[in-house]
């Protein structure tokens, strides 16, 4: 009992205005009527008939009040029926409520790809990073420590480390990019350079011509560039890397070469190809990370390759 007459004073609350504009208008007709000396008599009659029809209809209101809050006390979020108003502004909420289930579930499976996508990858990554601590610790119980070889390990941890805190920051909505204007010649000679013990240990030549003045994020550029840079050294036994700038950049390799049929699926998330599967040391991730990062920063790749022949990465403007 006392539920519900706390209800219709919240209902009376809501509607103070409403009485409060029903009285004044009463009281100002019946105010014009005594100032010219009308009787009364009459104006009693026509005031109890609006009086009882606005009772009705706000008694009718304040059952349908407390009628919509039972209901909405009851349902619970996870089973939410039809709104029961048919009004015009309930119409409304149930279209925003409708809305609104629809944006979150979107959301949920986006949370859960992103979890599943995580989880694959951490597996994927852990494994991965098992291999060069395996050959460090080898090389350290067969006393065959070589700084050259300590240097490779070294660096196939800090590109898979690279690789994950990378793909973290990018599926970051908020990750800030910072355009600037520079020579992308000059950053890939420093990445060259961070390789060059990776080309010097597999006898491979590397030669960069041109330049390509690009407005852009550094950094980001940068890290899709390593990768690219890794997967020509990694998969080139013989021969060398030709890099060329012109408007574009062209990386070309004289390496073992994508079969056909992987070419169209090389950006998938977590997709190797027949190379990534014989090639123990593939994620299958840095492709995918660069093709993400060139997405953010409007730059296409795009590669074509021959078996036993090479393959040519080519970056330009969208």
């Amino acid at each position: 009992m006392m539920t519900y007459l706390r209800l219709i004073a919240r209902f009376c609350q809501k509607k103070s205005s409403e009485i409060a504009l029903f009285l004044l208008t009463e009281g100002m007709i019946a105010l014009v009527l005594f100032l010219q000396e009308i009787d009364l008599t009459a104006f009693k009659v026509a005031f109890l008939l609006p009086t009882l029809i606005f009772v009705i209809y706000q008694s009718f209101a304040c059952y349908r009040f407390i009628q919509l809050h039972q209901f909405l006390t009851r349902t619970s979020v996870e089973n939410l029926p039809r709104f029961p108003d048919s009004t015009l502004i309930g119409e409304d909420y149930q279209r925003l409520i409708t809305d609104l289930e629809q944006w979150s579930q979107e959301k949920y499976q986006e949370l859960l790809k992103f979890d599943k996508d995580l989880l694959d990858l951490t597996k994927l990554w852990t494994h991965q990073m098992k291999v060069p601590l395996a050959a460090l610790d080898l090389m350290a119980q067969t006393n065959q420590l070589t700084q050259s070889g300590v240097q490779n390990q070294l660096l196939e941890l800090d590109n898979y480390l690279n690789i994950l805190l990378s793909y973290l920051r990018l599926q970051n909505t908020s990750t800030d990019f910072r355009f600037e204007t520079f020579d992308v010649a000059d950053i890939t000679r420093d990445m060259i350079k961070k390789y060059a013990n990776q080309f010097i240990m597999k006898n491979l030549s590397v030669s960069i011509s041109g330049s390509w003045q690009l407005t852009s994020d550094r950094k980001w550029l940068s890290v899709a560039i390593e990768q690219l840079i890794n997967n020509a050294v990694k998969y080139t036994k013989t021969g060398g890397v030709t890099i060329q700038f012109d408007d574009n950049m062209t990386i070309k390799d004289t390496g073992i070469g994508i079969l056909p049929e992987d070419l169209p699926r090389l950006f998938e998330h977590g997709f190797t190809g027949y190379n990534g599967r014989n090639n123990q040391k593939s994620t299958g991730l840095g492709l995918y990370l660069t093709k993400g990062i060139m997405d953010k920063l409007e730059l296409t790749v795009s590669i074509t390759s021959q078996v036993e022949k090479g393959t040519e990465v080519r970056i330009e403007k969208n």
